[in-house]
């Protein structure tokens, strides 16, 4: 279920409001450095990608939008 009085960002607007690529936000959400809501339909049976939609809290990305641009954890 969707939060109802939080705006949502799609990965798109994620992006463009961090200046980073599309490709780099789905890769700070698989692995949990940026958190997001996946809702909708799943894909049919034996399509390997995923279903549904993903929206990040617009709060989330304008307070790491203030700090430094970056997720949390560390990269090795």
């Amino acid at each position: 279920m969707l939060p109802a009085a939080q705006e949502l960002l799609t990965v798109k607007e994620t992006a463009v409001a961090l200046r980073i690529s599309e490709p780099t936000v789905y890769r700070w959400i698989a692995n949990g450095d940026l958190p997001a809501i996946r809702y909708g339909q799943p894909r049919a049976e034996g399509d390997s990608r995923r279903g549904g939609a993903i929206r990040i809290a617009k709060d989330v990305v304008m307070a790491l939008r203030n700090s430094s641009n970056e997720p949390t954890s560390e990269v090795a």
